[in-house]
């Protein structure tokens, strides 16, 4: 394994050379022709997220089909990692240096940004994810997602169990991915400053499969409310055979699925928190011109659509501020200049900036699964610490 990722990153270390070592051609800089956009999605592999891409591009067809950005068409180009390392650094290479694109808007990919943050900065051309996955996503001073992400998120779960539903005895059991652990111990001491508590019990060496040992442990401990991240059907069913009806139960955003709401039982209490206005309520702000685009160009609905119609809508309202031609150049410099958008499907304004680290998003709506759907709950956007 530490020989095949040392070659990895070779590759990738081999790759920016050959960048680096290019003529002016590889800079985005062409002004003639269309405006290049690239992504990386996970389209086929463990990570899919087809509808993503297809957002994305459906955004960028609405704009072209008005004229484009002063004249000039917008070109989409996304290339399928299938969550494989290789295939990700290749497609952040090729975009970067074969398609001459002049940022990457509405990434999707599970291991693109921590595999590629090194190459985004090295060639100073920024990348807008719809769907921020690892924590290098958010660590990084030339990548900026427009969801929350995972660890941001799970500071809003705790911050809903602990202060909205004023639980004293809050609880964690969570399956860890890997790399994941550090975010996973940031958020709770994120949490930890904000409320002055702490949890009952922590268990992030959660299996996949018989919850019983974990719901008994969770039990024995008392816990008011469990945060979980692993699959619904076979936890809340168990949850039911051993009581704990009494028991408040918040799952991460991917659970918030039609078909886990249909899973849970009657009497067991089962909240999702979610990074965009729940897609479930297309009445919610932001949520209208999502699903006209969703419907018009018949693209699954789901949350992670949400995110590639707003990376989408981001980027091209920062184009509309570039005065002069539209190079990789000038796209960098106007994310890192820009001003915070505020864009009604998330808990707080998007903003690039220049730092070194970006997660502009924050906050969590909470859905609560009730005869088998997801209903919305009332609090609006939940940010931990501001009222």
């Amino acid at each position: 394994m530490k020989r095949a990722y040392r070659s990895l990153l070779a590759t990738a270390a081999a790759g920016v050379l050959a960048l680096a070592a290019t003529a002016c051609s590889d800079d985005g800089g062409d002004t003639s022709g269309p405006i290049k956009v690239g992504a990386i999605n996970g389209v086929t592999g463990l990570f899919q997220t087809p509808e993503v891409p297809q957002a994305v591009k459906a955004v960028f067809d609405e704009v072209n089909a008005a004229g484009g950005i002063n004249g000039r068409k917008i070109e989409f180009i996304s290339k399928d990692d299938a969550m494989n390392p290789q295939r990700a650094t290749e497609a952040a290479i090729d975009l970067i240096e074969s398609e001459n694109v002049v940022a990457l808007v509405g990434s999707s990919s599970a291991v693109d940004c921590g595999l590629n943050r090194a190459t985004y900065t090295n060639n100073n051309i920024v990348s807008i994810p719809a769907v921020g996955v690892d924590p290098a996503c958010f660590t990084s001073p030339n990548i900026a997602p427009v969801n929350p992400g995972p660890f941001k998120l799970i500071t809003a779960m705790l911050y809903y169990a602990s202060e909205t539903l004023g639980h004293d005895k809050v609880c964690m059991m969570f399956v860890t991915l890997p790399g994941a652990g550090a975010g996973i111990d940031s958020a709770i001491k994120e949490w930890e400053g904000i409320t002055g508590k702490q949890l009952a019990l922590k268990n992030t060496a959660v299996g996949q499969g018989d919850p019983t040992q974990y719901l008994v442990q969770a039990k024995s401990a008392g816990c008011q409310a469990v945060l979980y991240n692993g699959v619904v059907g076979p936890w809340t069913a168990q949850a039911k055979t051993q009581g704990m009806q009494d028991v408040d139960f918040i799952v991460a955003a991917n659970s918030y699925t039609d078909a886990n709401a249909e899973v849970v039982p009657a009497d067991i209490k089962v909240y999702a928190g979610t990074e965009w206005q729940p897609y479930t309520d297309e009445t919610l702000p932001g949520n209208d011109r999502w699903a006209k685009i969703i419907d018009a160009n018949k693209i699954q609905k789901t949350a992670f659509s949400q995110g590639g119609v707003m990376a989408a809508d981001m980027f091209v309202e920062v184009l509309k501020t570039i005065k002069g031609d539209i190079t990789r150049e000038s796209v960098t410099k106007a994310f890192k200049e820009m001003q915070p958008i505020t864009y009604p499907m998330v808990g707080t304004p998007y903003v690039f900036g220049p730092g070194d680290a970006h997660n502009p998003i924050e906050g969590s709506r909470f859905v609560k699964a009730v005869g088998g759907k997801w209903e919305v709950l009332p609090e609006g956007f939940i940010v931990p610490g501001k009222k």
